[in-house]
């Protein structure tokens, strides 16, 4: 067991469950990520599936809209205050340990929404599964550097930066049918019946190795174990975690409110119009996987994030949210922004931090900061709406979205440069 390992286990024996006494196999390796991944989207799943019969729900339990709400921003305010308590448990309790309360804590948020009786009953339900939600948004990609050696980080991320599209997917083609057929209450049957079965898989493959990869990377280049980079390089991976709150703020305004633009001002159908946020996710899935590989590569992750936020910039400022309509520039737009601004920028920010970092510590913190922020700019991106309101949606990308990506550009410059690090 590695020294860091050995150190928690010292406070709670549980933190040595599943650390095997050698380093895994490019196999186990790639078995563990898969349970994990799988495990990560039935989580997004779970939090997903009630948006599209939100009124439906709550009628039944003779919720008004403002409370209705409630049964999906209760997710993010779970996530929000979860996100450095749930480092903390990680790195305390052991990675294994903290897999299983995430999972029995979906399992039974279900059972609760289940044989909810009262609105209240059914929120509380749903902050008990937000809380399972925010412990994994943490966990996951924390769990990756420690994985995979660094120089892989890229791929690794790439993937694993998709675990919210086939979740969202999922919610978006599986409850309307659903609920038509059976009801509100048979999605969290399903959704029940996903978190048993990936909890079984998370329990079977996911194993840690003796000593970390990002820790084995330390003693490599000469570092004792557990030894500190340079504090610039420390406060850089802070920096680019912190500034991923220019994207958590900037793409849920597109997820939320697109829709909504596409049917006013491009002229939309319902149902075509709720296929824009879908695409923009499909199309996510091989840019992030792509770009992950050639950042591996060519090791500008750094270059590559601020030229994700620029075009970022670029498609806000100009087709996204145009006020002619035009759907086939819509659509092309749409694709762009998922290939290559949620390829880019979430990719290369997971897989820039653990460069930076290096420590076991250090990462953990700097990775949990971009689950931080993932929360908070849910929220913030409720202003969009409100400027959009007021005015117009092109008005609204040019004052809201825009001079927050600029901000990231801006900042984002002054970070190390990974190229050097590796050099």
């Amino acid at each position: 067991m590695s020294d860091s390992s050995k150190s928690a286990a010292s406070t709670f024996k549980t933190a040595g469950w599943g650390v095997m006494d050698r380093q895994l196999t490019n196999r186990e390796r790639w078995l563990c990520f898969w349970a994990l991944f799988c495990f990560g989207t039935c989580c997004v799943y779970q939090w997903i599936m009630p948006s599209s019969i939100l009124t439906n729900i709550g009628e039944e339990f003779g919720m008004s809209l403002d409370t209705a709400g409630w049964i999906m921003s209760i997710f993010t305010l779970t996530g929000l205050i979860l996100a450095y308590p749930g480092a903390w448990i990680m790195r305390n309790v052991g990675i294994k340990i903290s897999i299983l309360i995430t999972a029995i804590l979906t399992i039974v948020g279900n059972i609760l929404a289940l044989v909810a009786t009262s609105g209240a009953m059914f929120i509380f339900a749903r902050a008990v599964q937000g809380c399972g939600f925010g412990l994994i948004s943490v966990i996951g990609p924390n769990i990756m550097p420690r994985l995979f050696p660094l120089e892989r980080q890229g791929l690794v991320m790439g993937i694993w930066s998709q675990w919210v599209c086939p979740g969202i997917a999922l919610a978006a083609l599986s409850t309307p049918l659903i609920y038509s057929a059976f009801g509100w209450q048979a999605t969290f049957i399903l959704s029940l019946t996903l978190q048993i079965i990936t909890t079984i898989l998370v329990l079977v493959f996911v194993k840690m190795p003796t000593v970390p990869e990002n820790v084995l990377a330390a003693k490599n280049e000469g570092r004792p174990d557990g030894a500190k980079p340079s504090r610039a390089y420390v406060v850089s991976a802070f920096v680019v975690g912190f500034c991923f709150l220019a994207w958590c703020t900037s793409y849920p305004t597109f997820n939320t409110f697109y829709p909504t633009y596409a049917q006013t001002v491009q002229g939309m159908d319902l149902f075509t119009s709720s296929l824009t946020t879908l695409v923009a996710a499909i199309a996510t899935i091989p840019g992030g996987i792509i770009f992950g590989l050639v950042a591996d590569k060519i090791r500008q992750r750094k270059a590559m994030l601020i030229i994700g936020y620029l075009l970022l910039i670029l498609v806000a400022a100009t087709t996204l949210w145009a006020g002619e309509q035009n759907q086939a520039l819509a659509w092309a737009s749409i694709i762009f922004l998922g290939f290559f601004c949620a390829g880019l920028v979430p990719t290369m920010s997971r897989a820039l931090i653990p460069v930076l970092a290096r420590e076991p510590r250090t990462t953990d913190y700097a990775l949990t900061g971009m689950a931080f922020v993932t929360q908070l700019g849910g929220f913030i991106a409720a202003f969009f709406g409100t400027i959009a309101a007021g005015s117009s949606y092109q008005f609204a990308a040019l004052s809201f979205v825009v001079p927050l990506c600029a901000a990231a550009v801006i900042v984002l410059l002054f970070v190390k440069n990974d190229r050097k690090l590796e050099a």
